[in-house]
């Protein structure tokens, strides 16, 4: 059990290092962190002419969040919402030429930071490493299809 604990805080401390890292680097650029804006940019700039709540679904925030950080990222000008032609009461999302110029930012520095993060880690330990961490969320999955069951 003690390799269990020490693996756990091992992880919580290499998130809590990356957060502060990208946390600064966000400010940096004139984003807020902790609201998802890099993440919906990082999207955006794949996948153009998205509605809303294809974009919430993708980068798992909520439709009223997405809604609040849409209105934020449209007042700083880095995206456009234009009528949906398929339906009236949906808008299309998309990046404007800044907004794309922020996402291209943004994919850089967090490539940066992958990059410095596993620099001195071969590609074979990369690959074991992430096999096993594809293992966890596996078995991540099954508990929480295990708590649904038992809220029935």
């Amino acid at each position: 059990m003690t390799g269990n604990k020490e693996f756990m805080d091992t992880l919580y401390r290499i998130e809590l290092k990356k957060r502060k890292i990208v946390q600064k680097f966000l400010v940096e650029i004139g984003l807020t962190p902790g609201q998802g804006q890099a993440r919906i940019l990082r999207y955006l700039s794949h996948h153009p002419h998205i509605t809303q709540k294809e974009i919430a679904d993708a980068c798992m925030l909520d439709v009223t969040t997405m809604s609040r950080v849409l209105d934020k990222l449209e007042k700083l000008g880095l995206i456009i919402r234009e009528r949906d032609p398929d339906c009236r009461r949906a808008y299309q999302i998309s990046l404007t030429a800044a907004g794309q110029e922020k996402a291209e930012q943004i994919e850089q520095a967090f490539q940066k930071l992958a990059d410095q993060m596993c620099e001195g880690i071969s590609g074979e330990k990369m690959g074991l490493l992430t096999g096993e961490l594809l293992k966890m969320v596996e078995n991540l999955n099954h508990v929480e299809m295990i708590k649904m069951n038992e809220r029935k």
